[in-house]
C-alpha cells in the first residue's frame, strides 16, 4: 500500500441513538472529536491520556486512532497481513479507549470511539484530522503511528493537518493552569493570529494565564561588524517592533476574551530557542506551522520543527483559524 488508506472503523456504540445525560445534554458529546494516535507504546499512552483529559475539558468525543502500514507484499500475502495488523489494531484501540475512559477528568463511555485505519501513517493522520477539532500524538512510540512522529513525518502532520496538533511531550502530566501558563510566539504576521486565537481558547479555558512571546535578536548585518555606528538604534528598532508585536497580538486576543490573563514578552534571543525555554515552566505551547511576519519569520517550519522535538512539556501547532 502506498498513501492511501483503508479505513475499518470500529465505533463503540456508534449505532446507538446519542445519550442524553440528567440535564438533557448529549453524554457523547458534540461537534467534532479530538482524535488520538494510538499504538501501545509508552509515549502514545501519554498522548492518550492528555487528549482523554482535554476531550473531558471540552466535552468531546474523543476517537482513538490505529494506524499501521502493512506494506506492499504480494496480493495474498498483504490479505493476510492486512487481517491480521487489522485484528491487532482493533485490539489495541479497544484497550486505548477503555484507558481514556478511566483517565480522572476524561470523557464518559459513550463518547469514546476507536477508528483502525491500513496504509500511510501520515495520510491517516492528516485523513483523520478533516473531520476533528483537535488532534493528539505522542512523540514517539513502536510501529506505524508512533513513528509518524519521528523525522519529517511530524514535519508533515503538523504542517498539514486541517486541524491544530498538540504533540505530547516532555512533562506529559503538566497542563495550563494558575502555575503553567500558556505560551504562544507571534512574529507580526497575520498567521500568528491562529495560533493567537487558540492559545486564548486554551488558556481562558483552563484558567491559565497566556504569555504572548515575540523573540527577536539585531539585524544580522550587525553581527557582519557592519553598521556599528547605528547599532544602539537599529536594537532599539528591532525590540520595539517585537514588543508592539506582542502587545497587539494580546490586545486582539483580549477582543475575543475580555477577562483573558494576559503578558506580552519581548525577547532578544532566536525564536526556537526562546519558546523551548519558555517551555520550562508553561502547560502548553503554542506555535505557527509556518509564517512570513517581520520579527525573525517565527513560523517557518524549522521554529516548529525544532520547538516540537525539544519542548518540555506539550506543543500546540496550529496552521489555520479555527472555525467559528
Amino acid at each position: 500500500m502506498s498513501a492511501e488508506v483503508v479505513q475499518m472503523t470500529t465505533t463503540q456504540d456508534a449505532s446507538q441513538q446519542q445519550t442524553t445525560d440528567e440535564t438533557g445534554g448529549d453524554a457523547r458529546g458534540g461537534g467534532r472529536p479530538v482524535v488520538v494516535a494510538y499504538d501501545g507504546s509508552s509515549a502514545s499512552a501519554a498522548a492518550l491520556t492528555w487528549a482523554a483529559r482535554e476531550a473531558g475539558a471540552r466535552s468531546a468525543r474523543l476517537r482513538v486512532l490505529f494506524a499501521a502500514d502493512v506494506g506492499g507484499a504480494d496480493s495474498g500475502g498483504a490479505a493476510v497481513l492486512a487481517q491480521a495488523a487489522h485484528e491487532a489494531g482493533v485490539q489495541l484501540a479497544e484497550e486505548g479507549a477503555s484507558w481514556a475512559t478511566q483517565v480522572e477528568g476524561g470523557p464518559v463511555e459513550v463518547a469514546v470511539e476507536t477508528d483502525v485505519r491500513l496504509g500511510s501513517p501520515t495520510f491517516a493522520l492528516v485523513q483523520a484530522s478533516q473531520d476533528a477539532d483537535l488532534l493528539v500524538v505522542g512523540n514517539r512510540g513502536r510501529g506505524a503511528v508512533a513513528g509518524a512522529l519521528l523525522g519529517s513525518v511530524a514535519f508533515s502532520v503538523t504542517a498539514q493537518a486541517a486541524c491544530p496538533v498538540v504533540v505530547v511531550r516532555g512533562d506529559t502530566e503538566r497542563r495550563p493552569g494558575a502555575e503553567h501558563p500558556v505560551v504562544v510566539g507571534v512574529d507580526g504576521s497575520d498567521a500568528a493570529l491562529a495560533s493567537v486565537a487558540y492559545a486564548a481558547d486554551a488558556a481562558v479555558t483552563a484558567g491559565a494565564p497566556l504569555v504572548v512571546l515575540a523573540a527577536w535578536t539585531p539585524p544580522e548585518i550587525l553581527a557582519a561588524g557592519y553598521g556599528a555606528a547605528h547599532l544602539p538604534e537599529m536594537v532599539r528598532k528591532a525590540e520595539e517592533a517585537a514588543r508592539g508585536a506582542a502587545e497587539s497580538a494580546l490586545a486582539w486576543a483580549r477582543e475575543r476574551h475580555a477577562d483573558l490573563v494576559g503578558e506580552a514578552r519581548p525577547v532578544r534571543e532566536k525564536p526556537a530557542k526562546a519558546l523551548i525555554a519558555a517551555s520550562g515552566t508553561a502547560g502548553l505551547v503554542v506555535v505557527g506551522a509556518r509564517g512570513y511576519g517581520s520579527i525573525g519569520g517565527l513560523f517557518l517550519g524549522s521554529v516548529s520543527h525544532a520547538t516540537i522535538h525539544r519542548a518540555q512539556c506539550p506543543v500546540a501547532v496550529v496552521r489555520s483559524l479555527p472555525q467559528a
